[in-house]
């Protein structure tokens, strides 16, 4: 279709001359038609990051009507179970030919692991918004024991992901929740694979291992030079326990410890009771100042007891710290906690842009830790997640950081 010029109108003045009408109205209207098309073509990343957004977030929230529609019309993502650098893991691409922008998803601690229903129903949501997801079972993750291994296995299977010949471009995005955000910004700091990550995005992370431990056993965590007091679900206690535990020597004081908290439920009302009375006489010294960190509820001797830990078990406890290293992370990071999280204090986030120059943090009332709840009378706040969303699928789809 062409348009036509249909010339120009000449009316007559008063006075009898003749003169030419002013083409300022149509010159204005062709402006304006340009700058429209400039901002579809610009802005388009956006609003096709809008759309996948909401193909992805129907897909979690599963709502009445349009989750069903949105599954209607989008294709069906093509879902299988393997192992990937070792760990057992799900894939799920999208419909047709690839290669696709990749995404590794790390979960939290739980038992069902990547079988959970809700992150069944994440990882085909971003596969139907045309992305390759993959969900490994990292080692520890199902038994509540965040170690070394953890990370080490989190950084082979991101190398393994960018590997993939149709996760696009060789690049990968990390996708987090909880412990496993953190497991994601561990990964990106590592330089052989920092840069193949084209986003971290993070949901609730912890970035400093001392304060997740601090507010395990004490309540109370060093916020500048005062402690202040912090009130975590006590599942913090659970995992914090079986970690430090699990970084010991293997032996016999690890088994003795280990077994006395298999005993414990698992969703235990105080996962501590028993190490705070426990006697460390059967035990060697570096078992016992595990225990005695583990037992210990004063914030002002926290320090002390954490510096007493042996060598190996403080440094295996540094290196769960983002923070920890102090290596930079180059790429853009999208992190989102609620303002009250049930186990890390939102800091934790605002931290890393010690060493995260490209990092925006989302303040989200309806996070549930790692679940959004949305509410109808809060849709602003709702906004403020969608936005995180948004962005954290735009970047994972930019062929380079500068796109």
């Amino acid at each position: 279709m062409r348009f036509r010029s249909r010339g120009t109108r000449t009316v007559r003045s008063r006075s009898g001359g003749g003169a030419k009408a002013s083409p300022q109205p149509r010159l204005y209207a062709l402006a304006l038609l340009a700058v429209a098309v400039f901002l579809v073509v610009a802005g388009w990343s956006w609003i096709d990051a809008q759309a996948r957004a909401v193909v992805v977030l129907t897909s979690v929230l599963e709502t009445p009507v349009l989750t069903p529609t949105i599954e209607a019309l989008a294709s069906e993502p093509r879902v299988e179970d393997t192992v990937l650098a070792g760990s057992p893991t799900l894939i799920a691409r999208p419909s047709g030919e690839g290669p696709w922008p990749a995404l590794l998803f790390v979960n939290g601690t739980v038992p069902q692991g990547r079988t959970l229903p809700e992150v069944q129903n994440l990882a085909r949501g971003l596969a139907r918004a045309g992305y390759l997801v993959v969900v490994p079972d990292l080692p520890g993750m199902r038994n509540d024991e965040i170690t070394e291994e953890t990370v080490s296995s989190a950084l082979e299977t991101t190398r393994a992901v960018a590997d993939l010949p149709d996760a696009r471009d060789g690049r990968v995005g990390l996708v987090g929740i909880s412990t496993g955000a953190t497991i994601a910004l561990l990964s990106a700091e590592d330089t052989d694979v920092g840069e193949n990550v084209s986003v971290v995005a993070g949901i609730a992370p912890y970035t400093d291992i001392r304060t997740v431990l601090s507010i395990a056993t004490t309540g109370h965590y060093l916020d500048g030079d005062e402690y202040v007091p912090y009130k975590a679900d006590p599942f913090l206690s659970y995992v914090a326990a079986r970690s430090v535990v699990a970084a010991l020597p293997s032996g016999e004081d690890r088994d003795k410890l280990r077994a006395g908290l298999q005993e414990v439920a698992r969703l235990d009302p105080d996962p501590l009771a028993e190490l705070r009375t426990r006697s460390t006489d059967d035990l060697g010294p570096g078992a016992g100042h595990v225990v005695e960190l583990l037992a210990n509820d004063d914030p002002e001797r926290f320090d002390e007891l954490y510096a007493a830990l042996p060598p190996g078990v403080r440094a295996s406890m540094d290196r769960l710290s983002p923070l920890g290293e102090a290596e930079r992370l180059t790429m853009p990071v999208e992190l989102t906690s609620g303002a009250q999280d049930k186990y890390f204090p939102i800091s934790e986030s605002f931290a890393l842009a010690r060493i995260a120059p490209d990092c925006r943090v989302t303040v989200a009332e309806p996070l549930d830790h790692g679940e959004p709840v949305p509410s109808v009378g809060d849709l602003p706040a709702f906004g403020a997640f969608d936005g995180f969303v948004v962005r954290s699928l735009r970047e994972a789809r930019l062929k380079e950081p500068d796109d």
